[in-house]
């Protein structure tokens, strides 16, 4: 069974690798995503906590840590939004160029096809190809 594993964890970086081969130059903004994420995954860790101890801050009747615990809460919040923004930005514009490039190239594929192409299949089918 451990034989099976490894073979399965190497076929999964096999298989990253050759997508990020695939993806070209869009691979830096998957990786710029990728830290960036990294990045902003202990901001958002840290909102549930930031909530929990301002909720027992204010039963304890300790509003002078319900004002920090709301500021630092505020403050996590805003980052995270910030870099949310970024990961969602870079993975959207590199998603976005990859399938530019991937239907461009199904474009040029079809135009290099014969006149009996065209022929037998339906420009539906043709177009749903591009589109999807």
């Amino acid at each position: 069974q451990g034989n099976a594993n490894s073979r399965q964890n190497t076929s999964r970086l096999t298989g990253t690798a050759r997508l990020l081969k695939l993806a070209g130059k869009e691979s830096l903004y998957l990786w710029l995503g990728v830290v960036v994420l990294l990045i902003r995954l202990p901001f958002s860790l840290s909102i549930p906590h930031f909530v929990s101890t301002t909720i027992g801050s204010l039963i304890d009747e300790d509003y002078d840590g319900a004002k920090r615990n709301v500021l630092l809460l505020f403050l996590s919040g805003t980052v995270d939004a910030i870099l949310d923004f970024w990961v969602l930005f870079l993975f959207g514009y590199a998603k976005e160029n990859i399938v530019k490039g991937v239907r461009i190239d199904t474009f040029a594929a079809m135009m290099r096809q014969e006149q009996a192409f065209f022929d037998k299949t339906n420009t539906g089918e043709l177009m749903s190809r591009l589109s999807s």
